[in-house]
């Protein structure tokens, strides 16, 4: 068969079974198409937030965002006082389940996790089975963090703005869960900076008592040789040694006291005037960012795909023996002479 045979029964295998692949795109693009208009729709929100800091907390950082995001090679830092990844925080299980556990009073008083069982029901595609509610509370969690795992997306922008999107199914949901991580993370955010105040008050606290009943041991020494050397010459070195050793080293102790004193203070002051704020720049509300699968697109894959399988289906035989035929010419050193357009109804 030569090349030029070989396109000669193609258009006349074509030509005659056209009404027939024709038929086939439209049905496939037809399929395409439904599959298109049951595929859910989702939706995608936004959200920016950063913190209201202290004076102190800004001077150490060349920005606002600074004492939440840090800034340089630190800029996912949570905060200056303790190295938390914020995105980790965000996506990590711990984040999750507790949002997976928030209820809401507007639905019932059901939990996201519940709701969400609800949603994926509600708004599930073609193809996708029901899903049954979890035996238990604990199998009802792991399987939520998993769906928030997927919707979830936190990063930091160009401007060391720590970015937070959540992508489902419904809006209301979207919502919902957006404000949920919002108020887990700000939670987080305030509990450290509170915890870290208190933890610097209570050992500031024991460094003074400590420092305190050294002093008073020293007392109790200095009034104890006192009392031994009542009746002695105490400018006899063995006894004036001793007190001047014990003399010198309550002052050292008295000094140090004093600097316990004063870090107590600044520790107590931080503790009170310690009241982190988080605001969120961009709320997550509605519009949302929609994504919709085009029917117009799908349908346009499905037609040329069913254009193109039925195509290569029909002439499936003919490319065979062409192929057949050019093999035993390479390696017999003739070919198959025979014309496959002699025979137009073998196929």
């Amino acid at each position: 068969m030569t090349t030029q045979e070989l396109i000669r029964a193609i258009f006349h295998r074509l030509r005659k079974f056209i009404v027939i692949i024709l038929a086939g795109g439209i049905l496939l693009a037809i399929a395409f198409i439904f599959y298109a208009l049951q595929k859910p729709v989702t939706y995608t929100s936004r959200a920016s937030i950063f913190p209201l800091t202290s004076n102190s907390d800004n001077s150490s950082s060349p920005s606002a965002l600074g004492a939440l995001l840090g800034s340089g090679e630190n800029s996912k830092n949570f905060s200056n006082d303790a190295s938390i990844n914020i995105i980790e925080l965000a996506e990590s299980r711990t984040t999750r389940d507790e949002v997976a556990q928030i209820r809401d009073s507007s639905k019932g008083n059901k939990t996201i996790a519940e709701l969400l069982v609800d949603d994926f029901n509600n708004h599930r595609g073609l193809f996708e089975s029901q899903i049954k509610m979890p035996a238990n509370q604990n199998a009802l969690i792991i399987w939520a963090g998993g769906v928030l795992n997927q919707g979830l997306s936190a990063s930091i922008n160009k401007n060391n703005s720590f970015v937070l999107s959540y992508t489902g199914r419904s809006p209301d949901l979207v919502r919902i869960i957006s404000y949920g991580f919002i108020d887990k993370i700000s939670k987080f955010y305030i509990d450290l900076k509170r915890e870290k105040a208190k933890r610097d008050f209570e050992f500031a606290t024991g460094k003074v008592d400590s420092l305190r009943a050294v002093m008073n041991s020293k007392d109790a020494q200095l009034i104890n040789i006192d009392k031994k050397t009542l009746f002695t010459n105490t400018s006899k070195l063995e006894f004036r040694v001793p007190t001047e050793n014990l003399i010198a080293d309550k002052q050292m102790i008295r000094q140090q006291y004093a600097n316990a004193i004063a870090n107590q203070q600044n520790a107590a002051y931080k503790l009170q005037k310690e009241t982190p704020l988080i605001k969120v720049l961009d709320k997550p509300e509605p519009p949302y960012d929609v994504k919709k699968s085009s029917p117009v697109l799908f349908g346009i894959i499905g037609f040329l795909l069913g254009v193109v399988l039925l195509s290569g289906i029909l002439l499936g035989g003919i490319l065979l023996k062409f192929f057949k035929a050019e093999i035993n010419k390479v390696v017999f050193g003739s070919g198959n002479t025979q014309s496959v357009a002699s025979k137009p109804n073998q196929f």
